[in-house]
Parts: structure tokens; sequence; C-alpha cells
């Protein structure tokens, strides 16, 4: 009986720890120049999740490889984009969240109207992955 309780226990976690999706939108404001010394930590641990998906960073800062390295974020399983046109940015988050690569996608697409929103909580759900966006104000 207990090991078939357990067993219960484990798949009911398993499936908890499988459907991991949503929109987290955190709100940075232009006093918090060091954002990414709080950021980094963040990210460094993000990176450590889930060794068989990326961690990708869609519209990254140009942070350096030794700066990331330094904050303990596993390179080996961060994917950043980089873009020549801000304008993409919305794009290139949606199909960052959509394509089932990643568990989680940061990304700063600005303020997003409700149809952006649902639009980006659609492609995470998708995906099954988690998107961070990140909002100057």
């Amino acid at each position: 009986m207990n090991q078939a309780m357990n067993q219960a226990n484990y798949a009911t976690s398993q499936q908890e720890q499988d459907v991991q999706h949503g929109l987290t939108e955190l709100v940075v404001t232009h006093e918090q120049d060091n954002y990414l010394q709080w950021l980094l930590p963040m990210v460094a641990h993000f990176s450590q999740q889930h060794s068989d998906r990326w961690l990708t960073w869609v519209g990254a800062e140009d942070i350096s490889k030794e700066t990331l390295l330094r904050y303990g974020i596993d390179v080996s399983r961060l994917r950043i984009i980089r873009l020549r046109d801000k304008s993409d940015t919305l794009w290139a988050t949606w199909e960052a969240l959509a394509a089932g690569n990643s568990h989680m996608v940061i990304s700063s697409p600005g303020v997003l109207g409700r149809h952006e929103y649902q639009q980006l909580k659609q492609a995470s759900e998708i995906g099954n992955c988690q998107g961070l966006m990140l909002r100057m104000r």
C-alpha cells in the first residue's frame, strides 16, 4: 500500500514538474542601473535547471562570457539570441517560447498589450516553457 502511494505521489510530482509554463513580468525602474547584479544570479539558477533544455535569453545585453561565468551561469545551457532590430523582439520571443527546446525564455519585449501578452502566454503553453519578461520603466 505504501509503495503504491509513493508511486502515485511520484507520478503527481513528476507531472507537476513536467508542466511548467506561463509568463512572469518583472518591472525594472531606470533607477536600478545595477539590475544585472541581481538578475544574473537568477539566470545562474535557471541555467542549472533542466539539463535537456535551453535557457534562452532574447536580446540579451552585451555581457561578456567572463561575467556570465563569474556569476555561475552554465554557458553550455545558455542560448543568447541577439537581434539586429529591436522590433523583432516580440516575434523572436514568441518563437523561442513555442519551440519546445527551452525551459525558460528571458526577454525584454517592452510594454505588452493584452493581445501580445496572450500570444506569448499561448506560446509558453505550446512549448511547455516559462517566460520571464523584463520591462523597463
